[in-house]
């Protein structure tokens, strides 16, 4: 096993470490792992447990909530724990935690034709383990859900080093206790109510749960994940992809139309005005000149035929809105697929690549941006209060994210400190606005070090004190 020890080293010889797509700064680490299998795995988690070291995971560092990024203590990589196999279920593969989303649909192209792992966060870089960890969604989970809805298996290893399989469908909470051979008798904390639907803030408690989707979301505090069982779906006959240039008036009206239309939606996103105007400034791309909004949607089509029907609904129902078919790009094929993906992302990455380089200038800016969401019939009014918060702190934002659940995503981009206050104070008002309406603070990210000091808006103390009490018990384990 490769480890190595010292601030100045690692700082030195392996600077990546310390910091994610976040960009927050401080990151330090006295010792870092890089395990090739279980048994060093356990080892090293066990030599911290016992010496009461604080442990920091680190996957592909894809995330913006600061997650991966250690504040002191030590930091176990699971960049070398890869590896893919079948297994004797057609539809199951068996990864380990350091392969990516990427490898993993190489995988099924080759060896798995006709299926398809349907979580498709931002980060096709991102760790199969990072993503089971944050229970990470995107786009497609309009359809598809999270990556909980994906997960057959997990073997994972306790912060004590001891091993446990999880299996999905063999021990389930009955009135919020259950009793585990290895794990004792757990207690799921109280809730003053229920849990939004997506939702990443927190650990996952609901009513007759699964005890392994107690552990997907946790954020690495109930253990490191080694290896998962992933769920394949069949891949439609093809799918139809539409991004739609109107204002904001015709996309309301699109948006609901298209819910409304009985088509098989894979997703339904938005880019917000001055999305637009802020892409064209900082990448030199042009669009459309009609509209400052943008309507991402994909579609599942299962023949010929029916996508006859889906391009015929689909141009009456930008008739019905005033939209022309020339606002319009359409891709019906893999390489224009893609073309209309990397158009959505260009968006956030432009975010992170600017932030990034003001990160660089001034140490204490970093990712600043929200991961609330409401019910998708309150986000139009949700929408309204979101912008007028965002004028109102005076730092250049963009909005973008899943409409169709209900959940958009503004990035702030302070330039100053003074800024960065703002900014900061700009997403805690939005969070408290979605919370007031039964939203969460964090849908999909996770909540990490940037988020966690929003929990407190949404839990009470004794909801929080609960599940910390849970992590303590089965960290003891």
């Amino acid at each position: 096993m490769k480890s190595i020890k010292g601030t100045h080293f690692i700082q030195d010889q392996h600077p990546e470490l310390l910091k994610d797509e976040s960009s927050l700064s401080g990151g330090n680490c006295q010792t870092a792992a890089w395990p090739e299998n279980k048994a060093e795995a356990a080892e090293y988690l066990q030599e911290c447990y016992e010496d009461r070291v604080p442990l920091t995971i680190s996957g592909a560092r894809t995330g913006i909530t600061g997650g991966a990024v250690p504040m002191g203590g030590a930091v176990l990589s699971t960049e070398h724990l890869k590896g893919i196999h079948s297994t004797s279920e057609v539809n199951i593969i068996r990864v380990r935690a350091g392969e990516t989303l990427d490898s993993v649909q190489e995988y099924c192209k080759t060896e798995k034709p006709g299926l398809f792992y349907p979580p498709d966060p931002t980060e096709t870089t991102a760790s199969i383990g990072g993503t089971i960890a944050t229970d990470a969604s995107g786009a497609a989970s309009y359809r598809y859900g999270s990556t909980r809805n994906w997960i057959d298996r997990l073997k994972v290893l306790l912060p004590s080093g001891r091993g446990i399989t999880i299996k999905r469908g063999k021990y389930q909470f009955s009135r919020g206790k259950l009793s585990h051979p290895l794990l004792g008798v757990i207690h799921l904390p109280e809730l003053e109510k229920p849990q939004p639907i997506k939702n990443a803030a927190g650990l996952h408690i609901a009513p007759g749960m699964d005890l392994i989707d107690l552990f997907i979301g946790s954020e690495g505090k109930l253990g490191l994940i080694l290896e998962a069982d992933l769920i394949l779906s069949q891949k439609p006959h093809t799918v139809a992809s539409f991004a739609v240039f109107c204002n904001e008036s015709q996309f309301w009206g699109l948006r609901s139309n298209l819910v409304n239309a009985n088509l098989p939606l894979r997703e339904l996103e938005a880019m917000a005005d001055p999305s637009l105007l802020f892409l064209a400034m900082n990448t030199g791309k042009s669009f459309p000149k009609y509209g400052n909004w943008a309507l991402f949607t994909s579609i599942n089509v299962a023949s010929e035929e029916e996508l006859d029907v889906v391009l015929e609904t689909v141009e009456m129902l930008l008739e019905e809105q005033g939209i022309s078919p020339d606002n319009t790009w359409g891709g019906f094929d893999e390489v224009e697929r893609k073309h209309l993906k990397e158009f959505r992302h260009l968006l956030p990455e432009t975010v992170n690549r600017i932030i990034s380089g003001l990160s660089s200038k001034n140490s204490r800016i970093h990712k600043i941006s929200t991961d609330t969401a409401v019910r998708p019939d309150q986000l139009r009014e949700y929408y309204g209060t979101m912008k007028t918060i965002l004028r109102n702190s005076s730092v250049e934002h963009v909005v973008f994210g899943h409409s169709g659940q209900g959940h958009l995503h503004a990035n702030l981009i302070p330039k100053d400190n003074s800024q960065l206050e703002k900014a900061e104070h700009a997403v805690e008002l939005i969070a408290v606005e979605a919370v007031k309406l039964g939203g969460t603070v964090s849908a999909e990210h996770g909540t990490g070090k940037l988020k966690a000091p929003l929990l407190k808006l949404m839990y009470s103390q004794k909801e929080l004190d609960g599940m910390d009490l849970l992590v303590e018990s089965i960290s003891s384990r």
